[in-house]
């Protein structure tokens, strides 16, 4: 049959799967905005692009499908960027699609025109323009493979107006999906010499990233963990739950700030790693990351990853799934009496460990409990104790997801999703995470300054009363920049100085209000579990600005001037 390229496009998404596409309407993507709506396929609107791409990403992690995002053209593509940034470095599988302008216009300098591939070159996997009907098939069918292949990431493609209005023959009957396993078995010889080295280790520990609950691993992390009795780390980047928080063998994040292993008294001997860009930093860091005294072990899907930030001693290529698992037998099948002693001893003190270092924190944050202006360590403890057992937290915090860390426990895959890197994520993501799961109800925890990145997702919320509840941990200020420029050794600027990381009294309620959410400031700690409670039981989308102290800028920090 003979039907537009536009046609052809939601053939293509409605093979893969595809739910909803989300997106900001624009001229140059009109023919495909009117063929989606003789689909089933639910579009999504909102007021700004990146709102869009983070709704997308959100829906992607929580449903575990690709997500669709469609843009307009160059100004749509720049302002997808910034939560292209994040869908990157979380893996998260996306396909971008840009109505771009007319391509009979391309040699005339068109308005909104521009070359959109290197716009998008450093934060996708793969990036293609469609120039003719025909070639749509093959592209989509490619770029839905490449986002959800491991390493899983943000594709894009760019379909160009004409060629969405273009006829084309087109059978769908020759449509398939490009599916590809990913269960890649490791080197025996390796997981044998791996097994040795974390069996025989006096100090072994486990730093873990995003691969492991993508590969639905983290069972097998946590036997891993038990057999050798090594405690378990996650990048300080978790765009997921990678490992349950309350298993007493969980040690917490590693920040990137300089490399260290937090709670522990010495460096490990033996460090495995599983997943690439577990060594991120934030600031340069003179010499290796990594202690001389400690041999790397590094296991990804991704030989790109492998030994990149730091030299690995053994690298292992696999499913980690299907590498934990086989490190677990091995490791079982030689450790004889003389290790499981030493094995149950370190075992009992790392519990022991871990145990202490909670409860040293419960009575830090108690301390805490009834200062004001409210700690963020009681508005963090008081919406923990009061969300239900299926609730959802996504989490942009900042430098108070520091308190999340400490204080929150989440051992269900689905129940936490996070991103500190691009501001502006946090509330659209959890709008998407609201249409991927039936969990409910969804909170969006924000600072004040990712919260303004983001605002105009309030307008999609309210239009599709989406049961999100936003929690701005308000503190009037970037903190994370207010923090810097107090750690700055070299500061030669006057106390006082209008230095743009002061956000000063910003009225969430009223722009709430202007969206149609209905919102509540809490000052007084004691209003804050009703003032959640009430929000809940509505089922609707609800803001609740929530006033901290401003000169707590992140869990053992020292407190900043106000």
């Amino acid at each position: 049959m003979e039907i537009r390229g536009a046609e052809v496009v939601c053939h293509i998404l409605k093979n893969e799967g595809v739910e909803y596409v989300f997106g900001v309407p624009g001229n140059s993507e009109v023919p495909l905005l009117d063929a989606l709506a003789e689909t089933d396929i639910r579009y999504i609107s909102a007021i700004h692009e990146s709102v869009s791409m983070g709704m997308a990403d959100g829906y992607a992690r929580s449903s575990g499908k690709v997500g669709v995002a469609l843009v307009h053209t160059t100004p749509g593509t720049a302002n997808v960027i910034g939560n292209m940034l994040n869908a990157y470095d979380a893996g998260t599988p996306l396909v971008v699609l840009a109505g771009q302008q007319d391509s009979r216009l391309r040699w005339s300098d068109a308005l909104l025109d521009s070359d959109l591939m290197p716009m998008v070159s450093q934060f996708t996997k793969g990036r293609w323009s469609v120039n003719r009907a025909q070639d749509i098939p093959r592209t989509l069918e490619y770029a839905f493979k490449e986002a959800a292949c491991p390493p899983t990431g943000p594709v894009f493609v760019a379909v160009p107006r004409d060629v969405q209005a273009q006829a084309v023959e087109f059978n769908p009957s020759t449509m398939g999906r490009r599916q590809i396993e990913a269960a890649v078995r490791p080197d025996r010889e390796l997981v044998i010499k791996v097994a040795q080295m974390l069996v025989s280790a006096q100090r072994p520990a486990i730093l873990a990233g995003y691969q492991v609950p993508d590969a639905d691993a983290s069972g097998e992390l946590a036997e891993l963990a038990e057999t050798i009795a090594a405690p378990v780390f996650t990048t300080g980047l978790v765009p997921k739950l990678i490992f349950p928080t309350d298993h007493p063998l969980y040690f917490g994040r590693v920040p990137p700030l300089g490399f260290g292993l937090p709670g522990l008294s010495e460096p490990a001997d033996v460090l495995l790693a599983i997943g690439n860009g577990l060594f991120k930093q934030l600031f340069h860091i003179e010499g290796p990351l990594i202690p001389p005294a400690t041999r790397l072990i590094q296991v990804d899907l991704d030989a790109c990853g492998l030994s990149r930030e730091c030299r690995a001693d053994l690298a292992l290529l696999g499913n980690p799934k299907q590498v934990l698992s086989e490190l677990v037998s091995e490791a079982r099948r030689i450790t004889g009496k003389s290790e499981r002693d030493r094995i149950r001893r370190r075992d009992k003190d790392l519990r022991k460990m871990r145990a202490d270092a909670r409860a040293s924190e419960a009575a830090a944050f108690a301390k805490e409990r009834l200062d004001i202006p409210m700690r963020p360590s009681r508005a963090v403890k008081d919406i923990a104790d009061s969300l239900p057992a299926d609730a959802v937290v996504v989490d942009e915090a900042v430098m108070l997801t520091s308190y999340v860390a400490s204080i929150m426990d989440f051992t269900k895959p689905g129940s936490y999703y996070c991103s500190i890197s691009c501001l502006g994520w946090g509330l659209p993501a959890a709008l998407g995470v609201a249409l991927g799961t039936s969990r409910r109800p969804v909170l969006a925890l924000v600072g004040d300054g990712s919260a303004l990145f983001g605002i105009q997702a309030l307008w999609t919320a309210n239009k599709y009363q989406l049961p999100v509840i936003v929690a701005v941990l308000n503190n009037r200020a970037y903190a994370a920049v207010k923090w810097g420029f107090a750690m700055y050794p070299d500061r030669r600027c006057p106390e006082g100085s209008d230095l743009g990381f002061e956000l000063g009294i910003v009225d969430f309620l009223k722009l709430a209000g202007a969206f149609g959410i209905k919102a509540e400031r809490i000052e007084d700690p004691e209003k804050l579990r009703p003032a959640l409670k009430r929000a809940i039981s509505r089922g609707q989308p609800a803001l609740l600005d929530l006033v901290v102290d401003p000169r707590d800028v992140g869990y053992g920090l020292p407190s900043l001037p106000e």
